[in-house]
């Protein structure tokens, strides 16, 4: 998107927004999340990459447009992140925005999108010109390529085999997939239809891969429904009933609780907006009762508190943090766009 579009979005977002529309309080993460440090990732359009860390913005060294991955190690926050029509990067800093540092990802047009560490190796999941692939310290490892193949969620099991989630296109159709140490596992689907794995969970010997399917629709073309797949077994959420003009829906994170209930963050669309959503165990709540448009890019639970970060309005917007229903506002002079956000104990 341009940024003179982005601009006209900007401006149109100011006119209309007001104290009746945004709740902003000086107190509100101090009194919503006490003892906490609230970390986000995202972008802002004068900016570029920022992370704000308990609501005090960063800049992110370099010229990336996103920073759309967080991971916490050994008092370090580790960021991955991206430019458009350029290369993905690695930052670490302090906890104070201090020392950053900066690695570039390997590979034309590369893009990180998730980040975790093992054995003090920094990993990241993403994709770059030729497909699909993860970097270790950097260095690239190729999983599908000279396809249309795209990777996310990265993670690790406790016997260090390394999950890559995402996707593959087969003959026209997209393949939901994850990768174990690089050989590629297909994910059930709807006959005829479409799917993409974004992020993963596992627990022992439980593997919770969260996404979205596309079936065939007669009036739609294709309805996106809200998925998960726990060891290949899939479970698809409803958006809601197509008569009421419910037609769409994506999932940016996933979230797994103590109870092992399952989270699914992002949106759902009806004819007129798309409306900030998450799906527990499949059951939609959409926030602020609907009145908001937006979108909801990570998700955690903290104390019973569901607290949501992302964006008021979509693709730019507002970016925010909701506890529970209630939003706080991150950056009242700038749109921009929110990836990922980390809760961490003080």
């Amino acid at each position: 998107m341009s940024k003179f579009f982005k601009n006209i979005i900007f401006v149109l977002l100011l006119g209309c927004s007001g104290e009746e529309a945004l709740f902003e309080s000086d107190n509100f993460l101090n009194n919503n999340l006490e003892n906490k440090n609230i970390i986000v990732a995202g972008s802002t359009l004068n900016d570029g990459a920022v992370i704000w860390i308990n609501q005090n913005k960063i800049i992110l060294s370099g010229d990336s447009d996103e920073a759309t991955g967080l991971f916490f190690h050994n008092d370090k926050i580790y960021v991955t992140g991206w430019k458009y029509g350029g290369s993905g990067s690695i930052w670490s800093l302090n906890l104070d925005g201090t020392d950053q540092t900066l690695i570039e990802l390997e590979g034309q047009f590369s893009e990180g999108q998730r980040i975790i560490l093992h054995d003090d190796d920094i990993y990241v999941g993403g994709y770059f010109q030729n497909g699909s692939c993860y970097w270790k310290n950097g260095e690239k490892f190729n999983l599908t390529t000279n396809a249309d193949s795209m990777t996310w969620g990265i993670e690790f099991d406790s016997e260090n085999n390394i999950y890559n989630v995402g996707y593959y296109m087969k003959s026209h159709n997209l393949i939901p997939a994850f990768w174990k140490n690089k050989q590629r596992v297909n994910l059930n689907r709807p006959r005829h239809g479409d799917g993409e794995a974004k992020y993963i969970k596992i627990l022992g010997n439980k593997r919770i891969i969260a996404g979205t399917v596309m079936a065939p629709h007669n009036f739609l073309g294709y309805l996106t429904k809200p998925t998960y797949w726990t060891n290949g077994a899939r479970t698809s959420c409803q958006i809601g009933s197509v008569d009421d003009g419910w037609q769409n829906s994506d999932v940016f994170d996933l979230f797994v609780d103590e109870e092992e209930n399952i989270y699914l963050a992002g949106f759902s669309q009806d004819m007129d907006f798309e409306y900030p959503t998450y799906w527990k165990n499949c059951q939609k709540y959409i926030l602020e009762n609907g009145e908001t448009s937006g979108v909801i890019r990570s998700l955690k639970v903290v104390d019973g508190k569901v607290i949501s970060a992302g964006t008021k309005s979509y693709f730019p917007g507002t970016p925010c943090i909701w506890v529970g229903d209630e939003p706080f506002v991150l950056e009242e002079n700038d749109v921009g766009e929110v990836w990922d956000m980390l809760i961490l104990d003080k």
